[in-house]
């Protein structure tokens, strides 16, 4: 097994310049979320481009909410998230370079780690055979809905606590800087949303860059710790057949895929397919990317191996939208739980990185 890039060698290799570079980034817009607090500082609102986030890689994320350019507000909530996260792990490594068959905890396990995800329900590679060697993405998060480790349930700052590659940095303002813990220090931040005790509400998130996978939303008290295992214990339910998918040019509907059996169930299945149908680029051994990906930790590059068609995840949204920003919009049904205080999390598994993109906000149920 290749040795694993330490975080500050990482950084060290890729200071050599400054790129910009697509890597999977999104969060949760309704409710607004802690995590978009930057946006309330004169001058910065990352949703339109103005700010960049990074100086081993330039990042401007952009997001969509199907009304204007300049109407959604995110703030840096797309730079709260963990990497280096295999399912059944402890921990995550925050090494986001990407490799083909990497489990990032494969020296201390037992035995193999098996996927739980019925393959219905991938959204990259589906034409390789389920747990073989051009299966290369079997160890990343949503290939085991829910199992991967995160940092913590709101995020961590730049998803490592030092800059690294893979959109693993965060601009330091006056909220938070690198490696701070969402649940620690990000304030509460009142949205003025009540949701009804037995009712439907509406949610959405937006992708600013796309790795597939799927996610979920989840509750927990404000007055409990925040921890994963509250939100957890409280997943919401999915409460209509169709997403809303908001571009700047408007909206389209088009039916959703809600986990059914296997792992991950009751989980939604992201309906952007990735733009080569396949995944990520994966890196070469300095953290650089390759242009394809191979089989190993050793032999990273390459062509990709099983890979699928538009026939095996055809993109809805035809040719003129593919691969722009959208905003998802879906319905949850909100549980009779007792009326108070609560905060909704989000949370995105990817498919093609080891990543977990993670949001909070602040709701009263009534």
């Amino acid at each position: 097994m290749m040795g694993r890039l330490s975080l500050a060698a990482a950084a060290g290799v890729l200071g050599l310049a400054a790129v910009e570079r697509v890597d999977g980034h999104g969060a949760m817009l309704l409710p607004p979320p802690r995590n978009a607090i930057d946006s309330t500082i004169p001058g910065n609102n990352w949703g339109n481009g103005t700010n960049a986030t990074g100086k081993l890689e330039i990042l401007h994320v952009y997001c969509s909410n199907g009304t204007a350019p300049d109407a959604c507000h995110p703030g840096q909530s797309a730079f709260w998230f963990s990497q280096g996260c295999t399912p059944g792990c402890d921990a995550c490594d925050h090494n986001g370079t990407r490799m083909p068959n990497w489990d990032h905890c494969a020296d201390t396990r037992k035995t193999p780690f098996v996927p739980t995800l019925a393959s219905e329900y991938r959204s990259a590679n589906r034409n390789a055979t389920p747990g073989s060697v051009e299966d290369i993405w079997k160890y990343q998060p949503w290939r085991s809905p829910g199992l991967a480790p995160v940092d913590d349930p709101c995020g961590m700052a730049g998803g490592s606590p030092i800059p690294v590659f893979n959109g693993g940095e965060y601009t330091t303002t006056k909220y938070a800087k690198q490696g701070d813990l969402g649940s620690k220090v990000l304030p509460v931040r009142p949205t003025g949303i009540t949701w009804k005790r037995g009712g439907i509400a509406n949610v959405s998130w937006y992708i600013a860059f796309n790795h597939g996978g799927g996610y979920s939303y989840r509750l927990c008290p404000r007055s409990s710790a925040l921890t994963e295992e509250c939100f957890q214990q409280n997943q919401l339910q999915f409460a209509s057949e169709s997403h809303t998918v908001l571009f700047s040019t408007g909206a389209v509907t088009i039916p959703n895929t809600v986990v059914k059996h296997g792992g991950g169930v009751g989980w939604m299945l992201s309906p952007i397919p990735m733009p080569n149908f396949v995944g990520s680029q994966c890196d070469r051994g300095d953290g650089r990317p390759c242009g394809g990906c191979g089989f190993n930790l050793t032999h990273s590059c390459g062509s990709y191996p099983g890979g699928n068609t538009e026939k095996d995840f055809p993109n809805p949204f035809g040719v003129d939208n593919k691969g722009k920003n959208t905003a998802i919009v879906d319905q949850v049904h909100v549980p009779e739980v007792p009326p108070g205080d609560y905060v909704v999390g989000f949370r995105w598994d990817c498919e093609t990185s080891s990543q977990v993109w993670v949001s909070c906000a602040d709701i009263a149920i009534e």
